[in-house]
């Protein structure tokens, strides 16, 4: 098979179309059937884990061998490499990853065990949440990070409370932003709320990035680019 393309259509680059209810659908990678909300128009379909599986390792990878304290670093790190989409579930799980490792490596309350945690929870989050859920993978990312951060569960009060808080605020913030779905663009608005988060309720300053310096180098791989319109798109 050849190799996968890294936007739209994993198989051929063909645009997906996108379903207003689940259709039956077969993963061309590992033949898995199931329910499903996207199709390329040549009929092809990847499901979520297939979709996922060689970003994956790169993700995990950098998240525990990186000495940074920068999430925004990090992920852009991730993002340029071959093996990680225009748009995907990956980025969920890059952004509970790149969270606590940064904090991990800042503070040395949590070790690797936390990493890998955070990396599982968010690899669950399927691809399609912002727009079929009514909420997005990325704020749900965040949440996530600051849940294993803290040890949260669903008896927690206060933990709880901050994970939640965490997760309203990235996606309100998300939501702030009008056109179609782009993982890039909602990945860098949800880290940049979750270091602020981080500096006003966890007490901790991570690295950052500046306005100046986030400039989207991917924008020629989406199709659906609100090209001027977006902040991070380059002058």
């Amino acid at each position: 098979m050849e190799e996968k393309k890294r936007q739209d259509c994993m198989v051929c680059g063909q645009g997906l179309e996108y379903l207003d209810s689940a259709a039956s659908v077969t993963c061309i990678y590992c033949g898995k059937q199931e329910e499903g909300y996207f199709l390329c128009p040549a009929g092809h379909y990847v499901c979520n884990e297939c979709h996922s599986r060689d970003g994956l390792e790169v993700i995990t990878n950098l998240c525990l061998s990186s000495k940074s304290i920068n999430p925004l670093e990090m992920a852009n790190i991730i993002m340029k490499h071959p093996k990680i989409h225009m748009m995907g579930p990956e980025h969920h799980t890059m952004i509970a990853g790149v969270l606590v490792a940064a904090y991990k490596n800042l503070t040395g309350k949590i070790g690797d065990d936390e990493i890998r945690e955070a990396i599982k929870r968010g690899h669950t989050i399927p691809g399609g949440y912002c727009g079929l859920y009514g909420t997005d993978g990325a704020a749900i990312a965040c949440g996530i990070a600051v849940s294993v951060i803290l040890k949260a569960t669903p008896l927690s009060d206060t933990e709880r409370i901050i994970a939640n808080m965490m997760t309203s605020r990235a996606l309100a913030a998300i939501a702030n932003y009008r056109g179609s779905r782009c993982c890039k663009r909602s990945t860098w608005v949800a880290l940049e709320t979750a270091i602020q988060y981080f500096r006003e309720v966890l007490k901790v300053e991570t690295g950052y990035i500046s306005a100046s310096q986030l400039r989207c180098e991917h924008s020629h791989r989406n199709n659906h680019c609100s090209k001027a319109d977006c902040r991070f798109y380059p002058s």
